[in-house]
């Protein structure tokens, strides 16, 4: 799974992660159910400051 680099959309630090192969990032979203996968294509993320957001992909 490749790695990615985001930025945190509510202190702008970067924070890394993972996608699937093949996958192709859609941005960041503030706002998300955590632990809620079912056909929603999105990693959970936390930056060092912890706060937490999902990147959906497609």
């Amino acid at each position: 799974m490749p790695t990615i680099t985001v930025t945190c959309p509510y202190c702008d630090s970067e924070a890394r992660t993972s996608i699937p192969d093949g996958a192709e990032s859609k941005g960041v979203v503030q706002s998300y159910k955590t632990g809620i996968w079912g056909r929603d294509k999105l990693v959970e993320v936390s930056c060092d400051q912890g706060h937490h957001f999902g990147v959906p992909y497609e």
